[in-house]
């Protein structure tokens, strides 16, 4: 899936293109009516490596083909293969996914991306980079802005567009505004330790 270059970070056309696919597929809507929560065993989360290929003065957003998950995670592909450039000219700058009961990103979400698997401890707000990926992506004199995105199909059929940031900032596409409108920002909620520490 190929659209032009026209956003500095996910664009709504290409998140519209992933979800109409992606929420067709088995179980990607599939929701209990009573609890709100996922089906273990027929729910099911996909997710798609997002990237930018070509050149700094023409680079098109693509996406990679979705990867089947479990009714509560997916797990995307950090590389991509593409046909027409040399790995030199590919940058993934994202992911994108579905939950089936369109709920908001998971601390799960939030805390795998973003990540800088060569660096662990450098955030990738600030290098911009992944393992694999060349210098950071540039079109003309803009930087593309590393993000993640989740579609989902609320029940009375409308679409939910959310993408999220390194900063942690989490942005929701409004049809009203026709723009991204800025929800706050988030951070994953952290793991309690299995006992307490206890002073000798």
């Amino acid at each position: 899936m190929e659209m032009p270059t026209g956003d500095a970070s996910i664009p709504i056309s290409l998140l519209r293109d992933v979800a109409e696919a992606l929420l067709k597929l088995p179980g990607a809507t599939a929701c209990d009516p009573g609890t709100r929560r996922p089906i273990e065993g027929f729910s099911t989360e996909y997710c798609s490596t997002v990237y930018v290929a070509g050149s700094r003065d023409s680079l098109s957003w693509r996406v990679a083909e979705p990867v089947r998950g479990s009714h509560a995670a997916c797990r995307p592909f950090f590389a991509v293969k593409d046909e027409d450039y040399p790995q030199s000219q590919v940058w993934v700058v994202g992911f994108v996914h579905n939950h089936p009961c369109a709920a908001a990103p998971s601390s799960q979400d939030l805390s795998v991306w973003p990540t800088d698997a060569v660096r662990p401890f450098v955030s990738m707000a600030e290098v911009r980079l992944i393992p694999g990926n060349p210098a950071p992506a540039v079109f003309k004199d803009s930087a593309i802005e590393m993000a993640s995105a989740l579609v989902a199909e609320r029940q009375d059929g409308t679409r939910l567009f959310l993408r999220y940031f390194p900063t942690g900032e989490v942005q929701q596409w409004s049809e009203a505004r026709s723009r991204w409108v800025t929800l706050g920002t988030c951070a994953p909620a952290p793991t309690r330790p299995p006992f307490r520490n206890v002073a000798p």
